[in-house]
């Protein structure tokens, strides 16, 4: 099955927390059903701190500030009118959201509020601009669930009745939320789900952590009051001419007066930012610096994670909260909850544990009024406890039900045959995952032409005793001309020393006796082909199985004979005479060939205007490359290969992709990158495809048999004939000129990319 990919709006790590914990919930629910399948584009607000927090390799961050967002909006109406013109089509694609959004199956809109009258006009066009971006290019939305309404602004009405039917699901959070949707004739694609953030899952380090901090400060040793704090309460209360931070310090002095201990809780922060948006930091400095005994009131300045917050929530004895989010912690914990907002969203959701008459409107806000409904809370704590206990689990049911509507919709998506994300031409057909990275240690990449996974990894499982040799092969030169020498290697260095792609045809299989006189355990690194027919031996010979611990293969665009080599480094001006060993290419993206003489001393060569100029063009190609479909070298336990991507040039170092196929490889290599052997990221199967594109295409579409495109015909034409005219006159070839037929080489290769 193909990946997945969804785009998360309106949601972020970093700043509100509220959000920080419904993007856990999701991502978690959504990767536990789709495994190695999903893929988040996270339209992000705060692009730099997200990147730093997201815990997932598989959430990439896309730069989404209101502004670039803004700017999208009218990009995305030019895109849905004018996308059959290629040009305009790919100026207006330059844009990081329009772009992230042709690659998404999608979009989950994870505001916890939208679309309500007392937000403004700007908030509300930014929330409809939110949705209809993805609409323009093509992609479904659902509203994840949150407060909506009321609508009864004229231009706040106008922009949800015209958005939110367009909608594929609108979730709303409570019973108000569906009451103010239906008011505007919004009913048919409205569904009620509990908040998402309901199920967020523990995180065991979070909660190790805080049981810890709470065992060894005498402070937690009596009944603690948690206490939050919101700008958005307090800018609110300032235009009512409430001194909000002064009723709550003068609160938490009373809360101390009677025997609690009062614990500070800024449920959004941006650490080392000094703008108050989704940042209550500057909130609590202020208040816990007007409470008169410090020593019994808890502040910690720094931005915790969602799950350390309602870690610490949950070991209240009460919470008095003014954020949304952190009322949610409390009423998952089963911590009695006082709420002191802004919004219908607090008391719909209380509502769903009986729990409506504890939110209290800011409006009111006063000394007395917060003592007065704290006696109550604290007077009603076995009852509320009784309601929570009765309603908690069908909470989280409904909770839960958020992600199933989800992948009911992904699964439809998915399943539809005319709607393709992208193109799985040639795709590995079983994998567990599929990975990108490079060796750690510089000796492990000197010589590779990659990122040096395939050594570190053996290296690894050398030391580990897994395997007694590694079945290797390296270029070398004999008598001056290009050929290969292929051993079992028994030793790190040797390992290391064939540590370079070799780009000839290398018939292992006529070299069967170095694995059958070998009496150890061994690794094998080979080419689809060789591998194969390896597989094919192993299953007639059970003695020699046992023998191969880990098969390794190499993504393979297909070999050739050693004469293109020989012609490829004549007209680079190297005399091979004393030459020893080749490397094709090495360092980072593209690096140059090497060629190292018995005296020491070595020669440089452009890799990709000599040697490529013929491989790339089908020059000297065996036959049976022409027929092969086999890309990822399938009969492996693990594959490996260049990863061919614009956005990695970027990278400081080449890595190098691999697919994972049993979970004795899974195993190995993510022993290796825990040991620091090497570096391990999340690489989707679309990225993976198109790593491998021309190769892809030249295998199942330019070779391929029935209709073909005229120009995928061209390219057949011309690497057959090149191939062919390669073997009966390679003299001719060379004498072509070098800039001429790079040109030409660039042209077969340009008669494959559409």
């Amino acid at each position: 099955m193909r990946d997945i990919t969804v785009a998360i709006t309106e949601a972020s790590y970093s700043g509100n927390k509220g959000a920080a914990a419904m993007l856990q919930s999701s991502i978690k629910q959504l990767h536990d059903y789709y495994g190695e399948r999903l893929n988040v584009n996270l339209m992000s607000v705060y692009p730099s701190a997200d990147r730093q927090q997201s815990p997932f390799d598989f959430v990439k961050i896309v730069p989404a500030k209101p502004e670039k967002v803004l700017i999208a909006f009218p990009c995305a109406i030019a895109y849905r009118l004018l996308k059959w013109l290629p040009p305009v089509k790919k100026v207006l694609l330059k844009h990081p959201v329009l772009k992230a959004y042709t690659r998404t199956d999608l979009a989950l809109s994870e505001a916890g509020v939208s679309m309500v009258d007392s937000r403004g006009f700007v908030m509300n066009v930014y929330a409809f601009v939110c949705a209809a971006i993805p609409m323009l290019m093509g992609v479904p939305v659902i509203k994840y669930s949150q407060a909506l309404g009321t609508f009864k602004k004229p231009y706040n009405r106008f922009l949800a009745k015209w958005i939110l039917p367009k909608c594929r699901k609108v979730i709303a959070r409570g019973e108000i939320t569906r009451e103010n949707l239906a008011g505007i004739g919004v009913t048919k694609n409205v569904t009620v789900c509990a908040d998402g953030a309901f199920t967020m899952a523990d995180d065991p380090a979070a909660a190790k952590k805080v049981d810890a901090l709470w065992k060894e400060d005498p402070f937690f040793s009596c009944d603690v009051v948690g206490l939050s704090i919101s700008n958005v309460v307090n800018n609110k209360c300032r235009e009512l001419g409430l001194d909000y931070p002064k009723v709550i310090a003068e609160f938490a002095d009373e809360l101390n007066r009677q025997g609690y201990h009062v614990l500070l809780i800024a449920n959004a922060a941006r650490l080392g930012s000094e703008k108050t948006r989704n940042n209550d930091l500057m909130l609590g400095d202020r208040v816990f610096e007007l409470c008169k005994d410090h020593e019994a009131v808890r502040w910690y300045h720094e931005e915790m994670t969602a799950e350390e917050l309602r870690e610490h929530i949950g070991r209240c004895r009460f919470l008095v909260a003014s954020r949304f989010h952190s009322m949610i912690a409390g009423l998952e914990r089963g911590v009695p909850v006082m709420l002191v907002g802004w919004s219908h969203k607090y008391k719909e959701v209380l509502d769903q544990f009986e729990l409506g008459e504890y939110a209290a409107d800011f409006s009111s806000l006063s000394l007395d009024g917060l003592m007065a409904s704290f006696d109550r809370l604290r007077a009603d704590e076995e009852l509320i406890r009784e309601k929570w206990a009765k309603h908690i689990d069908a909470v989280r049911e409904s909770s839960l039900d958020n992600i199933r509507l989800v992948c009911e919709e992904l699964d439809r998506i998915a399943a539809d045959g005319k709607k393709k994300s992208y193109d799985r031409t040639g795709a590995p057909e079983q994998y567990l995952a599929i990975r990108k990275g490079y060796a750690l240690k510089d000796e492990y990449r000197q010589n590779a032409a990659s990122g040096g996974l395939v050594t570190a990894l053996l290296c690894n499982m050398l030391r580990h005793g897994d395997i007694d040799g590694a079945w290797v092969t390296k270029a070398v030169f004999e008598n001056g001309k290009a050929t290969y020498r292929t051993w079992i290697a028994t030793t790190e260095e040797e390992i290391r020393e064939a540590g370079s792609s070799v780009y000839m045809n290398v018939p292992m299989m006529s070299h069967l006796d170095l694995l059958r006189n070998f009496s150890g355990r061994v690794a094998v690194v080979m080419q689809p082909c060789m591998m194969k027919a390896l597989c094919a031996v192993l299953d007639k010979e059970p003695e020699l199985k046992q023998k191969v611990v880990l098969k390794l293969g190499l993504f393979c665009s297909g070999s050739c004979r050693p004469e293109a080599t020989d012609l490829a480094l004549r007209k680079a001006g190297i005399r091979t005479e004393g030459a020893e060993r080749l490397y094709y290419r090495l360092g980072f993206w593209r690096g140059p060939g090497t060629v190292a003489f018995a005296d020491g001393h070595k020669e440089t060569f452009s890799y990709t205007k000599c040697f490529c100029t013929y491989k790339n063009a089908y020059f000297f190609s065996k036959l049976s490359c022409f027929s092969c479909r086999d890309h990822f070298a399938e009969c492996a336990d693990i594959s490996f290969g260049d990863v061919w991507l614009k956005e990695m040039k970027k990278e400081s170092v080449k890595h190098t992709g691999c697919v994972i196929r049993s979970e004795q490889a899974l195993n190995y290599i993510t022993r290796a990158a825990e040991e620091g052997d090497l570096c391990l990221r999340y690489m989707g199967e679309r990225d993976l495809l198109r790593s491998q594109k021309r190769a892809l295409v030249f295998k199942h579409k330019v070779c391929a048999d029935g209709k073909k495109k005229w120009n995928y015909r061209l390219a057949y034409r011309l690497a057959a004939h090149n191939r062919k005219a390669s073997e009966k006159h390679p003299d001719r070839v060379g004498k072509w000129p070098q800039p001429v037929m790079f040109l030409y080489m660039c042209f077969i290769r340009w008669l494959m990319n559409f």
